[in-house]
């Protein structure tokens, strides 16, 4: 079985000419033998990709990932600011001009009196 599935998997053979070869009546026979073999293939090659992992990350490595999800959050927030900053002045702006155009006070005039009497 092992033979005739290393022939196949090396190319030498067609799954028919391995059958044919290896006196073996069915196809599904050939790919079961061919589906076990891959199976424990992977099965002994699994433990030793797990083994050859890179190690975790030192704790200068962590600190400088996080040190560039920071820069990176920073950077966002600054744009939202600014998005933000641009939308004020347009509002105000808006209101001055409705302020002018109606002839009426829209945005409200702050009052020292009101504001001490918070405190």
């Amino acid at each position: 079985m092992r033979q005739m599935v290393e022939e196949i998997n090396l190319n030498r053979l067609t799954i028919e000419q391995g059958m044919a070869k290896y006196k073996v009546l069915t196809r599904q026979t050939v790919t079961k033998w061919l589906e076990r073999v891959r199976q424990e293939e992977q099965q002994r090659t699994d433990p030793m990709k797990q083994a050859t992992k890179e190690p975790p990350p030192t704790i200068v490595e962590q600190i400088a990932l996080k040190a560039d999800e920071l820069a990176g959050r920073v950077k966002q927030l600054e744009k939202e600011l600014e998005q933000s900053e641009l939308q004020i002045l347009y509002y105000k702006t808006v209101i001055r001009v409705a302020e002018q155009e109606l002839g009426i006070a829209i945005e409200k005039k702050s009052d020292t009196k009101q504001s001490n009497s918070f405190d």
